[in-house]
């Protein structure tokens, strides 16, 4: 058996300046845009000869998927097109592939040359994600780009959706055949909807040859410039329009932070859903603070790409409600300071993300402390909220989506979860402890006093978990005294105790139940992290939209995996 991966930022794109009005690539003898008006070029092979912007116009979710991401200019030219011509309730997707990402520098060097581009390229560049691997989804008004930062085939391997317009726009056939093989256009077909056209500069025979044998019916059109010809390819069968309106209310039941990303993905598509608090539970998700940090994995596997996908994510969507940036990891021992050198030199989250702290520990320059409750209370005014007790999953029309954390102890009673008690407590502010640590536990400052957290206990058969225990408190308060030699001395602040819900292999839970409901749960202590990613995943598949994480990741996190 091969030894494991580390994983690693992509490599990067290597790029030679010295040409006036493109960058270039010298890996490939090639350059990223035409020097006769690459914007035009865009628009004439890639808009114009995917039949844009008539093709979108009779349908409410349209899909774009395209080879070679580059600079990012014919997803910008795609967008502004968009903004012009869109349908009345519609959105975009576009899902574009990338081995090579551009540093952020790089790309805005790039795309100053485009001044009508220059407030799309700006509003890019903010949620740019660098060069960390994986699958990453941003959101610009009604368009959503997922990047692909991988090797061609896997990265294709990974997709689930149904394209209506392909771009094939990877460097020369000639010096890059890996991203125009027959491997990769039988790829395409399986990837693409009926009536899908796909646009390249390339008229290479064994392009067209390659495309011919995967099903597309493939022509010969007008270059530009300097390019005798463009290839145009249709896939056959008659377009289905896709429609969000026939879609009824949905239920989502739990106000905990899985319902509430849950919520926000609807509302993103223009659905006002209709959310069921229990007032019986706390939610885990409640308390005065949460952290938003990475969880990073020394391997690269489908989950530890999620881990640090999920995390990017997260930052974005919990803009206008941080309390503060930054958070220190401490070592709890030697073996974890020798892992925290191995994630160092690895780097999967690039530099911005994480340096090295004093005495073996990490800093996460970027890593959130935020306020959920402000948070919530953002999102209840969007939707019609209901306080009441559930005996049992609702029946009806409607779809329902359980995104319950205590309460899925009741409603889903068959499925093999784990509860845990946790509890936080409360300290009076010191003046040698400023910001956020973590150590297992976590400590942090919020309305000047110290939130410190959380214990784990099993829950007690008949008693009532959200009962608060003294001996939990102390433990909290001995526990960060342990790891930062000060001691905290209680505030008059009454402590929180939730459950927690987690599953054997500790992966969160999606899927459905027999009664075809959708669950969102065992999100253990990385609920912030997790649930925004999961609930635009969930949400994605339940409109027949690309999915914002890998093909494997949704297997991986399946409910089916709990009774095989």
């Amino acid at each position: 058996m091969p030894a494991p991966r580390p994983l690693t930022l992509c490599p990067p794109a290597h790029l030679d300046w010295s040409r006036p009005g493109t960058p270039a690539a010298p890996d490939f003898g090639d350059i990223y845009f035409s020097t006769d008006g690459g914007l035009n070029e865009t628009r004439t092979v890639f808009l114009g000869g995917c039949g844009l912007p008539e093709s979108w116009q009779e349908t409410d979710c349209f899909t774009i998927g395209e080879l070679g991401f580059g600079s990012g200019l014919n997803f910008l030219a795609a967008w502004q097109l968009w903004r012009k011509t869109k349908p009345a309730g519609g959105r975009l997707h576009f899902v574009s592939i990338e081995k090579f990402p551009f540093d952020k520098t790089d790309l805005s060097q790039a795309l100053s040359a485009w001044p009508e581009l220059t407030d799309l390229a700006d509003l890019l560049l903010k949620q740019w994600p660098g060069r960390v691997r994986g699958v990453h989804r941003l959101h610009f008004e009604e368009v959503s780009l997922t990047l692909i930062h991988d090797d061609i085939v896997p990265a294709l391997e990974s997709l689930d959706m149904k394209a209506n317009a392909w771009f094939l726009d990877g460097f020369s056939p000639a010096k890059n055949p890996d991203m125009w093989s027959a491997e990769v256009m039988n790829k395409l077909s399986a990837l693409s909807a009926p009536a899908a056209r796909l646009a390249s500069f390339t008229v290479a025979g064994f392009v067209r040859r390659a495309l011919t044998e995967a099903g597309f019916e493939v022509e010969r059109k007008e270059g530009f410039g300097r390019k005798r010809h463009r290839l145009e390819a249709y896939f056959p069968g008659q377009a289905i329009n896709s429609s969000y309106g026939t879609t009824l209310q949905p239920i989502i039941i739990g106000a905990g932070i899985g319902g509430l990303s849950l919520v926000q993905a609807f509302l993103r598509r223009g659905i006002k859903p209709k959310l069921i608090e229990d007032p019986d539970h706390i939610a885990a998700s409640g308390n005065a603070a949460a952290l938003i940090k990475p969880r990073f994995d020394l391997q690269d596997r489908p989950e530890s790409r999620f881990f640090l996908s999920s995390y990017l994510y997260a930052l974005e969507f919990y803009q206008g409600f941080s309390l503060f940036r930054g958070i220190e990891h401490r070592s709890k021992n030697k073996s974890e300071t020798d892992r925290h050198r191995k994630l160092l030199s690895q780097k999967p989250l690039g530099e911005s993300h994480l340096i090295e702290g004093p005495n073996g520990a990490l800093f996460l320059p970027q890593a959130l402390a935020i306020d959920p409750l402000a948070f919530k209370k953002s999102i209840l005014p969007k939707v019609d909220f209901e306080a009441k007790k559930l005996d049992c999953l609702p029946e009806g029309k409607e779809p329902v989506f359980l995104a319950a954390g205590f309460g899925a102890r009741a409603l889903l009673p068959e499925w093999p979860l784990r509860y845990s008690r946790g509890q936080v407590s409360w300290a009076k502010s010191d003046p040698f402890f400023q910001g956020a640590v973590s150590y297992g536990g976590y400590g942090l400052n919020v309305r000047d006093e110290i939130l410190i957290g959380a214990t784990h206990g099993r829950l007690v058969p008949d008693g009532n978990p959200f009962s608060l225990n003294r001996e939990d408190d102390i433990k909290n308060l001995d526990q960060f005294n342990s790891h930062l030699g000060i001691k905290p001395v209680p505030s008059n602040t009454p402590s929180r105790a939730s459950v927690r819900v987690t599953t054997q292999d500790t992966l969160p839970l999606i899927g459905k139940t027999r009664t075809d409901i959708r669950v969102l749960t065992g999100l253990g202590s990385r609920g912030f992290v997790f649930a925004p990613l999961l609930a635009e995943a969930i949400v994605s598949n339940y409109f027949g939209e690309p999915l914002p994480v890998e093909n494997i990741v949704w297997q991986k996190f399946s409910a089916s995996r709990l009774f095989n």
